[in-house]
């Protein structure tokens, strides 16, 4: 994949440099694993499991910025977490995902900046995603299954 990585919305971000198809397979995201001990609001990491993370990989991985309407996902499974192109993607567009597709913390959130129209302001757990945005991910087979675990919690605790 031609990408590059150059000033975008929030900072450094991630951009294709050719026209990438829907479903295509970006990157990979690599790095050390880690624990949420090891972890602090300022670690670059991105969760892929209950209490496991991937570092700072030194790569582009470490540069994909969030939106509330990505253009992209990651796909974590048993083996290496794909970072795909849930829509077509534009020659010279940021490469972003939806951090909270990969979240199950209840501690952890963040002011969103994105700017998308459907910007939620909060970014948090993938348990907390408005019904549609959720319905839209799991389609897309962009929720994890310790996220989905955790939802599915969720709705049995709040039925009486």
């Amino acid at each position: 994949m031609n990408l590059s990585i150059r000033a975008g919305v929030h900072g450094q971000g991630v951009f294709a440099e050719q026209a990438i198809p829907c479903g295509a397979r970006i990157m990979d995201f690599t790095g050390p694993f880690l624990r949420h001990c090891q972890t602090t609001p300022d670690t670059l990491a991105v969760q892929i499991g209950p209490d496991l993370y991937l570092g700072a990989s030194g790569g582009p991985d470490d540069r994909v910025n969030h939106s509330c309407d990505p253009n992209a996902g990651l796909v974590i499974g048993q083996g290496p977490v794909h970072l795909i192109a849930i829509r077509d993607i534009a020659a010279g567009e940021e490469i972003c995902f939806d951090y909270s597709t990969t979240m199950d913390e209840d501690n952890w959130q963040m002011t969103c900046r994105c700017g998308a129209p459907r910007c939620r302001r909060i970014i948090r757990d993938g348990k907390h995603l408005p019904q549609e945005v959720w319905d839209r991910y799991l389609a897309m087979g962009i929720i994890p299954g310790y996220v989905q675990a955790a939802r599915q919690r969720l709705v049995r605790a709040a039925v009486p």
